[in-house]
């Protein structure tokens, strides 16, 4: 489940953009923050991290194709 949502996030939101998760973090997004343990873990994601990536591996992908 996170990790369609992780793609939908990624497509939709601004790169100015900050997502909270609670209880699951994304599979491959590297959190700015985490806050707690266990399943009181909170995860705070700055969409310039995963955008930023994203779109360099997009990059990547294309000059090979």
């Amino acid at each position: 489940m996170m990790d369609q949502l992780e793609l939908k996030l990624a497509h939709e939101l601004p790169r100015t953009a900050k997502v909270v998760a609670c209880r699951f973090p994304f599979p491959t997004w590297v959190p700015e923050c985490t806050a707690g343990e266990g399943i009181d873990t909170v995860w705070v994601y700055d969409a310039k991290t995963f955008k930023t990536k994203q779109f360099h591996e997009l990059k990547e992908c294309n000059r090979y194709h």
